[in-house]
């Protein structure tokens, strides 16, 4: 198994207030990579954070096959992993290539996972599995969902994830916010939190690639450990991940 744990791949934009299919990031060598990673190209499975909104899954479906085709991706099946799907995971993901683990709410993604026991059908699966930001949250084995309002605070920031990493994750990450007032809870709640376990936080547009050899993080990416947060990697640049980190 290969798998990429993102914050954003790229694929969408926003033009006139409506979301148009791109191609996937060319930085850092995402889609060159991601390239070289697929076996084959029979099958794409998108796996929903949303279980139940099924119109707004068909159109992410939708989304990501016109942006696979203009990065030079096509395949012969594209299927969606939703609430509809649950007695149908194993033909759905079985000889599957390339499966997204979709971005949006990691709490709601993370009931669903588990309801349908994901992490069990993952396990020995030869495919190339992409994360993207809740979905790369959510690719840990213990995993911390950082909170992000009051509201937030209700829910336990632990949970169980679907062991495909070891790595913590803090998505879109922008150094200069740490400074903002509104960002006060979340940056307190990570900090405290990064005596307990390093989090990696990656800037749209970084990503780590996990291989059965090794495990290297491309882009503009930080480590938060003991309350420090060090810049590790630049744009343009990788180094490999290891314990020492």
């Amino acid at each position: 198994m290969n798998l990429f744990l993102a914050s954003n791949i790229g694929g969408v934009k926003k033009e006139n207030g409506n979301k148009i299919p791109i191609q996937f990031f060319e930085k850092n060598n995402f889609l060159k990579n991601l390239k070289k990673t697929i076996k084959n190209r029979k099958k794409f499975v998108l796996v929903a954070s949303d279980p139940d909104n099924y119109e707004r899954n068909d159109l992410f479906l939708q989304m990501d096959i016109e942006a696979l085709k203009l990065s030079g991706l096509t395949f012969e099946e594209y299927l969606v992993l939703d609430g509809r799907a649950k007695e149908n995971i194993t033909s759905i993901l079985e000889n599957c290539d390339l499966i997204f683990l979709c971005g949006g709410n990691t709490l709601m993604q993370n009931k669903f996972f588990n309801s349908i026991c994901l992490k069990e059908y993952l396990k020995d699966i030869d495919s190339v599995i992409v994360g993207i930001s809740a979905g790369s949250i959510n690719s840990a084995k213990n995993v911390y969902n950082s909170p992000e309002s009051e509201e937030d605070l209700k829910n336990s920031p632990y949970l169980k994830g679907l062991e495909l990493t070891n790595i913590n994750i803090e998505p879109h990450f922008i150094l200069e916010n740490l400074s903002d007032d509104n960002k006060e809870l979340q940056r307190n709640a990570i900090l405290k939190e990064s005596y307990n376990r390093t989090i990696i936080a990656l800037t749209d547009g970084a990503y780590i690639l996990q291989t059965n050899n090794e495990c290297k993080l491309y882009g503009e990416s930080y480590k938060i450990k003991n309350g420090i947060i060090d810049k590790i990697c630049d744009n343009d640049e990788w180094v490999i991940l290891n314990d020492s980190l």
